[in-house]
């Protein structure tokens, strides 16, 4: 019975071609719109995402302050200045942070074999690559056998690479950090953080905080650098940290002056908060799109029952049921939607593979990779949410008209003119 129902429905379609076409290209457009929407807000969230992943996962930048409070005998507005004693307390004694770093800025002049220039150079350990998101191009990052003998080795950032070496290989060449020789043991890909201190990490050499020792006083940090266990325990990783900061300096732990800290989870939630609202908004649009397609679809499965009420009379004259009448145009109205939503679907892919990549973060980063732009790949979300929300305006367009002819009395729709 289903099988003859489905057939009647297709042979009905076929007959008005016109009406079909039309109807078809309405339902293809909406879903188009809503797929490709659906894309560029994938594609938005991934540039969101990394931009987070290459300024760090989970990390805390903390900078020297100075005190509010009086504690312990000490005068408030006294300044604190951290020490890489507090790296090891810190490592020590905070059970909620996973790894931490100093980091010792300075500018010094950098010379390679050709080339003289001046930028920002960071003494770091071997965990720091780690947190902020030093993906490495070329070569290695700083190991844990570098801070320990104090070895002359450093990581270039991607724009200092070329700015010394043009094209050329840069790792296993010697530098010159202020007059000292270092050998690069790596280079770093193009970054594009949103966010970053002190300078770009592409402009910036990275070498053992030990070394450092070599070419300046690293008794004070310019920054402490930290990773929570996780993002849920950031409050309370952060009040381990001023506890045990708190009794190495003397200043009251609740003191939230002493310390500047640039919090990971801010960051996250104030781009995830831009994230989920341009997502929202678009899926918004894209359904109201998908909507107007189906409201265009029970316009003429309204037509089509006022068109047919005399074949309607007919089936009921010869036994057909409510139910049998109902289920045929309730598939004739999801033919519709599917095929629609395939000839939407395909119209979408050609249009994403002809658009390809959108300008946005690369284009203010100059980054030629374009890898923080935005791509327009189709996802099997955005697919399986386009499938779900037509199939739901296909029903609910059919509905009605369904139903209005399931509801005709059979004697007066075959004397309908």
């Amino acid at each position: 019975m289903l099988i003859e129902i489905l057939k009647r429905a297709i042979d009905s379609l076929a007959r008005n071609r016109t009406r079909t076409t039309l109807t078809l290209t309405g339902i293809g457009w909406g879903v188009a719109c809503f797929v490709i929407l659906f894309a560029y807000g994938d594609g938005f969230n991934r540039a969101i995402e990394l931009g987070l992943a290459h300024y760090g996962s989970n990390v805390c930048v903390v900078w020297n302050g100075q005190t509010s409070l009086q504690a312990g005998g000490q005068r408030a507005g006294r300044k604190i200045q951290m020490e890489l004693r507090d790296v090891e307390d810190v490592r020590a004694n905070c059970t909620l942070i996973s790894r931490v770093s100093p980091e010792i800025f300075r500018d010094f002049p950098i010379k390679s074999a050709r080339r003289l220039t001046s930028t920002g150079v960071r003494g770091v350990n071997h965990e720091y690559g780690e947190m902020r998101g030093h993906f490495i191009q070329e070569g290695r990052r700083i190991s844990a056998e570098d801070v320990r003998y104090a070895r002359r080795v450093a990581i270039l950032g991607n724009d200092i690479r070329v700015k010394l070496f043009s094209e050329a290989p840069a790792v296993g060449e010697e530098i010159r950090v202020n007059g000292m020789p270092f050998t690069v043991i790596g280079v770093m890909q193009k970054k594009v953080a949103m966010s970053n201190y002190f300078q770009p990490d592409d402009r910036c050499i990275f070498i053992p905080h030990t070394a450092m020792a070599a070419l300046t006083s690293t008794r004070y940090l310019s920054v402490m650098v930290f990773q929570t266990v996780n993002p849920i325990y950031e409050d309370q990783a952060i009040r381990q940290f001023m506890e045990v900061m708190g009794r190495n300096h003397q200043f009251d732990p609740d003191d939230d002056k002493a310390f500047w800290i640039n919090r990971w989870k801010f960051q996250q939630q104030i781009f995830g908060a831009i994230t989920v609202g341009m997502k929202v908004f678009l899926v918004v649009i894209g359904i109201l799109t998908l909507s107007i397609g189906g409201i265009g679809l029970m316009n003429v499965m309204l037509v089509s029952v006022t068109e047919r009420t005399r074949e309607i009379g007919l089936l009921k004259a010869l036994g057909a049921r409510r139910k049998h009448i109902r289920m045929q145009f309730l598939l004739e109205a999801l033919a519709i939607a599917i095929i629609g939503g395939f000839l939407g679907y395909i119209f979408a892919q050609g249009v994403a593979a002809a658009v390809g990549i959108i300008p946005f973060w690369s284009t203010l980063l100059e980054d030629s990779t374009r890898q923080a732009d935005i791509h327009l790949l189709i996802s099997t979300r955005a697919i399986l949410t386009a499938v779900i929300t037509l199939g739901l305006v296909g029903i609910i367009s059919g509905l009605l008209p369904a139903i209005r002819a399931s509801r005709l009395n059979p004697v007066e729709a075959l004397h309908y003119e």
